[in-house]
């Protein structure tokens, strides 16, 4: 069986029995053969981390246990599934927790044996999902169907190899059966589960549609599609019919939570296009064709000058002052060593011949370690409170006076600009303020731009 499409699932979107009975809908209405990723049910990953913690430090673990049983048990008596299906599933929740418990001690392997539960629960249920409605399929887990790691826990990589084991296991499905596979999750060659890290679900999607060289990968999701802002900041915002492929990473990559940034690299290297779509806007009876509906990534997009605003709120920012920087070959490698130790990535950089202008997630690696290194051989300027607004479309390297007119709305909104970045592909522009100057000119610029 060769599917033509992958469809892949959110936690939100399979967090209750009625999302699932929505969910099973597209894929059954769906006429193509697919194969079908899924995460954990929605916020089932957080409690199961939760109760790691508690049962590490020896606290009460029971009440996230308790929540996750509900969670799960409420979709198998909703849907009369027969609770066999994830029994073993749910005494392995037990036994690491008792484990964590006695050794009072998290280790990354078992954490990534622990998180994974919730994907292969949750692939269990929804593959009895569609059963119920007589719909032929099975859960696998994805390692089943060939996806194989290295053995870096939390962030693993896929071995280069496994694009064919994938390629040669899916071939030997039979026709006609829908495979639901485990997403975020694969195993190393000793056979040790592991994570992918952040995006990892939509990042196992892409990975099994590259494998399968399938017509297009279906990212179902909470929101409609990929949209020109945040409507958290611009309510209304429009959503974006069809976009390119760098434009959709730079735009997830600052912000825009829709996609993650790693979905797009295997889509693009067999130019398989990727549609956004809304799990829930979405009526699977409505006669409107699926490819008019969310949002196509693909390169054949037309060109627009501004395509979208995204906006990085609550980022680190500094400013690096030396003189010695002045002709000093080696200053740059020196500073870049030290956050590279210190396990920290620059999002936004900016340089002139003396100073250095960089900002950073709040989140990552050691940084109070990292200016003090830095401090012995310059001056250190921190500002804990910025914001990143970043203006994405293939038509600002074409536009000559588009610039002009960015920083004239800006102005006219007395919106202050601290960094000024735009990268080597020229399709961005990275401007670094504060956070309440941020929203105030995303919404202007919507506004001038799209409004």
């Amino acid at each position: 069986m060769r599917p033509r499409l992958v469809m892949k699932f959110g936690g939100t979107s399979l967090a209750t029995a009625e999302a699932m009975q929505r969910v099973a809908e597209h894929v059954i209405y769906e006429d193509r053969p697919k194969l079908v990723i899924v995460s954990a049910v929605g916020g089932v990953t957080d409690l199961l981390l939760e109760a790691a913690y508690a049962a590490c430090a020896k606290t009460a673990a029971e009440p996230f246990v308790i929540e996750i049983r509900k969670r799960h048990f409420e979709i198998v008596d909703k849907l009369s599934i027969d609770s066999q299906v994830i029994a073993q599933l749910d005494q392995e929740l037990d036994r690491l927790l008792t484990g964590i418990s006695m050794l009072g001690e998290l280790s990354p392997r078992t954490r990534d044996a622990l998180v994974s539960l919730g994907e292969r629960i949750s692939a269990r249920l929804f593959a009895a999902t569609l059963q119920k409605r007589n719909h032929s399929a099975r859960a696998y887990d994805s390692w089943e169907l060939g996806l194989t790691t290295n053995d870096v826990h939390a962030c693993a990589e896929p071995r280069p190899e496994c694009l064919g084991e994938i390629s040669q296991a899916i071939s030997a499905i039979e026709d006609g059966l829908t495979p639901v596979v485990t997403g975020f999750i694969g195993r190393s060659p000793t056979g040790e589960i592991t994570t992918l890290g952040r995006g990892g679900s939509d990042f196992s999607a892409a990975l099994f549609g590259l494998a399968a060289e399938v017509e297009e990968i279906q990212i179902w999701t909470d929101v409609q599609g990929i949209l020109r802002a945040d409507p958290r900041v611009v309510p209304g915002a429009e959503v974006i019919p069809m976009i390119r492929f760098e434009e959709a990473a730079e735009l997830a990559y600052f912000g825009a939570k829709v996609l993650h940034p790693r979905t797009i690299e295997p889509a693009r290297r067999k130019n398989i296009p990727v549609r956004v779509l809304g799990t829930f806007q979405v009526d699977p009876k409505d006669p409107t064709p699926i490819w008019e509906q969310g949002t196509l990534i693909d390169d054949r997009a037309p060109s627009e000058p501004v395509r979208a605003l995204a906006l990085q709120r609550q980022v680190e920012s500094l400013h690096v002052h030396s003189m010695r920087m002045l002709e000093a070959p080696g200053f740059l490698s020196r500073v870049f060593e030290i956050l590279a130790r210190r396990r920290i990535s620059v999002d936004v950089i900016a340089t002139s011949e003396v100073s250095i202008s960089m900002t950073f997630d709040r989140t990552e690696g050691d940084l109070n370690a990292a200016i003090e290194e830095i401090s012995t051989f310059a001056e250190v300027e921190r500002e804990p409170n910025r914001s990143i607004l970043c203006l994405v479309g293939s038509g600002l390297r074409e536009d000559a006076g588009l610039l002009s007119r960015i920083f004239d709305i800006l102005s006219q909104n007395q919106v202050p600009v601290y960094v000024i970045s735009q990268g080597a592909s020229r399709i961005n522009i990275t401007l670094v303020t504060d956070p309440a100057h941020a929203l105030n000119g995303m919404r202007a610029l919507y506004q001038e731009l799209f409004g």
